[in-house]
């Protein structure tokens, strides 16, 4: 077998499993397994020339890539990739978490440089300064945004997302002159839109996300229209059928007369849409009445209206970044929910002092502000390594296999709720996830910095839990 199709087939699991088998006598042999997956997952970026060359029939590294045609859509041409089996997720979304919770929620809608960066690369990678995202509690669905066609999720945002309980939707997006001809082809009869819309819900349901965010940024001709919403109706029942508890969430573009007006709130001209699907993300230049009038249209589901806030602040109410807590402010006292779109602008402006702290900070407004909508565990058994999917070494069961950097959000364990401290505290004892010092597992552990008096205690919340517990005895293991 040729060496580059070995390292196509070879992934850290697997490594660690034989190292579970092997353990001892051939502990030398896992650690060159581990110094070769790691050679085999280099986190550089396709540029354009790489790009055309790429064939996904062939035998590769394997990466997630979009689908950027109609054709490719209709064929299902994805599913005779050589990459295909690796871009299916291997965390399903816990059962407790399939239906969405009946009260505000919080959307995050990941856009990123395009996407497809260092978290294309399925196995993982070797930059430890690649984006990641820890503060799962905070969110209830996550949306995987790019400007191509069909942009389907990388499972490393999928499993790190379900094994928090969090519900991970890819993007359908149609805009400028390529997109009306998609559109054409899309909206020719009620049979065409139908089948696209079983294509889409075939590949949420064999990669194991969630359902579909629908963009449809361009001009239509009326006549289009109730295709249109054949298309969407379509696919929201199609997804429910096929994954109960599936989401399709109209975003606010087109109109019901087939004009590219964003309505910036829930009104006549785009409710139809809004009445066949999951939801509506509305668009971010919105006055402050906007969030209280969608609710009254919305009536007995105002919480399915998504009030946009853009973290970049184009227009956005509030100005986003720094003040995108403003806007949630708002948001929360109309009594409907919240879309946050590109919160990757801390790490793409490189805020000061440094990404983990200016994340920590940025994400600890949005908590003041919206408060914890995510408790977690909610069955047993429960286990955290507190791994981030990033690191400067690999261990497994508190031994170093490799002193080497990577990434891998798939990696990530459940995350605890830490608060981030701005300043001078009375705590003795900080409390933070070290990625230097020896770990148990992957490359991260949580530490507790500090000094305590002979008499003194020290109390901190790491997870909220939601189990019913009866009369058994509960056991709690820790790793020193």
């Amino acid at each position: 077998m040729p060496i580059s199709v070995l390292r196509a087939y070879i992934n850290r699991e697997t490594v660690v499993y034989l190292y579970h088998f092997l353990k001892k006598p051939l502990h030398d042999k896992v650690q060159s397994l581990f110094s070769f997956l790691t050679m085999s997952s280099q986190s550089r970026h396709l540029d354009d020339h790489d790009h055309d060359q790429f064939d996904p029939s062939q035998p590769s590294i394997p990466i997630s890539y979009p689908i950027k045609t109609m054709e490719d859509l209709e064929s299902r041409a994805y599913f005779d990739s050589f990459h295909y089996p690796f871009n299916i997720s291997s965390v399903p979304l816990p059962q407790g978490s399939v239906s969405l919770p009946d009260r505000p929620r919080l959307l995050v809608c990941h856009d990123m440089d395009g996407g497809y960066l260092d978290d294309k690369w399925v196995q993982g990678g070797n930059n430890p300064d690649a984006y990641c995202l820890r503060h799962w509690y905070l969110i209830d669905v996550f949306v995987y945004f790019s400007h191509s066609l069909v942009t389907l999720p990388p499972p490393c945002w999928t499993n790190a997302a379900h094994r928090h309980g969090v519900k991970v939707l890819g993007t359908f997006i149609t805009e400028w002159d390529e997109g009306r001809l998609a559109c054409n082809q899309l909206l020719e009869s009620k049979e065409s839109a139908c089948t696209y819309a079983e294509r889409l819900a075939e590949l949420a349901v064999a990669l194991g996300f969630d359902g579909w965010l629908i963009n449809m940024e361009v001009k239509l001709h009326l006549e289009q229209i109730p295709n249109l919403k054949e298309f969407v109706s379509h696919l929201t029942q199609t997804m429910h059928s096929s994954m109960p508890g599936s989401l399709v969430i109209w975003y606010d573009s087109v109109t019901i007369y087939g004009d590219l007006k964003w309505q910036n709130q829930l009104n006549e001209k785009n409710k139809p849409f809004f009445d066949t699907c999951d939801g509506i993300f509305v668009n971010y230049t919105w006055k402050s009445n906007y969030p209280k009038l969608s609710a009254s249209e919305a009536g007995d589901r105002k919480f399915d209206v998504y009030m946009g806030i853009d973290v970049f602040g184009r227009n956005t109410y509030g100005g986003g970044q720094w003040n995108t807590n403003v806007a949630l402010d708002v948001i929360k006292d109309g009594d409907v929910s919240a879309a946050i779109f590109a919160p990757a602008w801390v790490y793409q402006t490189k805020q000061p002092p440094d990404i983990r702290t200016a994340q920590n900070h940025w994400w600890a407004l949005v908590e003041k502000s919206w408060g914890r909508v995510n408790n977690y565990p909610k069955i047993l058994p429960f286990y955290s390594s507190f791994d981030q999917g990033w690191g400067y070494h690999i261990s497994v069961e508190g031994e170093q296999l490799r002193d080497a950097t990577w990434n891998n959000m798939s990696c990530q364990g459940l995350q605890p709720f830490i608060e981030f401290v701005d300043g001078p505290t009375e705590d003795t004892i900080q409390v933070c996830i070290d990625h230097k010092e020896a770990s148990y597992k992957w490359g991260g552990n949580i530490t507790f910095k500090g000094t305590l008096d002979d008499d003194a205690q020290f109390v901190t919340k790491l997870f909220q839990g939601e189990l019913l517990l009866d009369s058994l005895p509960l056991c709690i293991t820790h790793s020193l």
